[in-house]
């Protein structure tokens, strides 16, 4: 084998190392495109997702904060009505005991004149 014949196999090599090294390269990017497409799309779905759940969260943070501010009220209610039967229960025994005091006055002066 001459220098020429060698010099022609090994450039011939080379070519089709050359050759195979960039089919595979293609084959790659194309394989990086794909998962980066793929991504993209798994991203997206997954922004959609939390959107969506943020909004349902929002929703029920609403609805308890108005659920709340109901209690709140109503609580406040219930202790205005307690606070007013107290009042009515604190009137109720003043004008009873002051009955009671007047008519252990009058019995007191029955007692004293007979």
């Amino acid at each position: 084998m001459t220098d020429q014949d060698f010099q022609n196999m090994i450039l011939t090599a080379l070519g089709e190392i050359k050759e195979q090294s960039k089919e595979r390269y293609d084959r790659l990017e194309k394989q990086l495109d794909t998962i980066e497409a793929q991504r993209k799309t798994d991203n997206e779905r997954l922004e959609k997702r939390l959107d969506t759940t943020n909004e349902r969260l929002e929703k029920r943070l609403d609805a308890i904060e108005t659920h709340v501010g109901q209690l709140k009220h109503d609580v406040g209610w219930i202790k205005g009505k307690l606070e007013g039967k107290q009042e009515g229960s604190g009137r109720m025994l003043t004008v009873f005991t002051t009955g009671a005091a007047i008519a252990a006055v009058i019995i007191a002066m029955i007692a004293l004149f007979n």
